[in-house]
């Protein structure tokens, strides 16, 4: 046990794992850092002043962040400054799920200064379905809202109603 005031531990080494934590008793053991009463937002806080952070768990183990918010920034101008990726085997799927929310913006994204790119791989499906499917242009220009097909002579866009039975089914 150590106790008292501030607590310091500093490495007088550079080197890899020149402060390490580490267990290798048993499959049961944990490594637990606590703060039971501290409130501020960085209650406890984890820095790399200037490297990377690295969190890795075991294959079939999840790494697991909840909270109040959730709340990830770049600190970087540059392509792919956020990225959710996966990369190891072919029923990989990335899921964002509101459970709960029930407002209009439940799951939001935007972009709001750039554009927004949907793209899936070829004989792939982009599937958007809802109540309402509201698609809505904010210029004023020509083609301000086109729906296009470029790749063989034996394409088509269909719009297709299949219930509606009064004069505007389809406008």
């Amino acid at each position: 046990n150590i106790a008292g005031g501030q607590i310091f531990i500093s490495s007088k080494t550079d080197e890899e794992d020149a402060i390490k934590l580490s267990t290798d008793v048993g499959e049961i053991e944990t490594i637990v850092i606590n703060n039971k009463k501290g409130i501020n937002e960085s209650a406890i806080k984890i820095e790399a002043t200037k490297g990377g952070i690295l969190m890795d768990a075991d294959e079939g183990k999840n790494i697991n962040i909840s909270g109040g918010q959730v709340l990830i920034n770049s600190k970087t101008n540059e392509e792919d400054a956020i990225k959710l990726s996966t990369d190891v085997g072919e029923v990989e799927t990335i899921v964002i799920n509101n459970k709960k929310g029930i407002n209009e913006s439940a799951i939001k994204i935007e972009a709001t200064k750039g554009g927004i790119l949907m793209d899936a791989d070829e004989g792939k499906n982009i599937n958007i379905s809802g109540g309402q499917v509201l698609i809505n242009s904010k210029t004023n220009e020509e083609d301000a809202i086109k729906l296009s097909t470029d790749v063989g002579e034996v394409e088509t866009i269909v719009i297709n109603n299949k219930k509606g039975i009064n004069e505007s089914a389809i406008k």
